[in-house]
């Protein structure tokens, strides 16, 4: 049964799509160009030194700080949008270029490799660490999206949370009172498979709630399924914001009653389309209807 697109997605910019990628290819080209040329013609700069103080007029010079910078703007892009992922495979990118300069320094220009044996080492072992940061952050994330369960054969559906409700239990090691202080609580997992609808409760924090989510489950097993997030998120906490549904309604009550008319009339499309339940649907006009 192909799936239904969420019904809580963000229509996104066609022009973005494009635009988004090849910024952060141009990024990373010019990233890796930078360091690796400015660290591999480093030698050749001349410095004029006095007083303790160096400077020189090579333009050359300002090559590995353009690419700090540009590197530093390309973890910053995609950290949020892999967050530990993108944070250490940006940083992969700029260790390894500085690898790839010193290397093509020893072996073409003549450079002796035991002028640059130390700082080799110490960029080598800050590589590996971004390896692992990258790595690590990559499973986090195929676990919280539920990509990975879904590589490993398991349903990946959309979903929406309701009925949300303060932690009243502990939730491994921490404390009712303090999960429940920091947005961690329960919620209705509500998805459609096989055109069967289920509501499962699973633990969720507070700011999922208004969030487009997905349901993980193995095919034979809906009841046991999990919350799973987007790879994407926009981050934005629940408090500072309402559901679809609850701000159209209010911007509806405002603009008078023909508006409510077409509100309830789009409510009860969604309803039919199944993207409410009908628990969902009173509760979305009663709050239309100011009751």
């Amino acid at each position: 049964m192909p799936s239904t697109p969420h019904p809580d997605a963000k229509r996104r910019n066609p022009a973005a799509l494009i635009l988004g990628p090849l910024l952060l290819a141009a990024l990373l080209a010019a990233s890796w160009w930078l360091i690796e040329t400015g660290v591999r013609v480093g030698h050749t700069v001349e410095w004029e030194c006095w007083g303790g103080e160096c400077s020189t007029n090579d333009w050359r010079s300002l090559l590995p700080v353009a690419g700090i910078i540009c590197n530093v703007v390309l973890a910053i892009m995609l950290a949020g949008l892999a967050r530990a992922f993108g944070f250490g495979l940006a940083a992969l990118v700029g260790l390894l270029a500085a690898l790839s300069g010193w290397s093509a320094a020893v072996t073409e220009d003549g450079l002796a490799a035991a002028e640059v044996a130390t700082e080799s080492r110490i960029v080598g072992a800050l590589a590996g660490v971004a390896a692992v940061i990258a790595l690590l952050g990559l499973l986090a994330d195929l676990k919280v999206t539920g990509y990975g369960a879904r590589l490993l054969g398991a349903q990946r559906v959309p979903a929406r949370l309701t009925d949300y409700g303060a932690a009243e239990a502990p939730i491994g090691g921490i404390s009712a009172e303090t999960a429940a202080a920091s947005g961690f609580g329960t919620a209705s997992l509500q998805f459609t498979h096989n055109g069967s609808r289920h509501s499962v409760r699973v633990r969720v924090n507070r700011k999922w709630i208004d969030q487009p989510v997905y349901a993980v489950f193995r095919e034979m097993r809906p009841e046991n399924a999990r919350v799973a997030l987007p790879w994407i998120r926009s981050g934005t906490p629940a408090e500072e914001t309402t559901s679809s549904t609850t701000a159209t309604a209010s911007a509806s009550t405002h603009a008078g009653s023909g508006s409510i008319v077409s509100e309830l009339e789009r409510l009860a499309a969604l309803r039919s389309a199944g993207h409410l339940t009908q628990e969902e649907f009173d509760a979305a006009k009663r709050r239309l209807l100011g009751e």
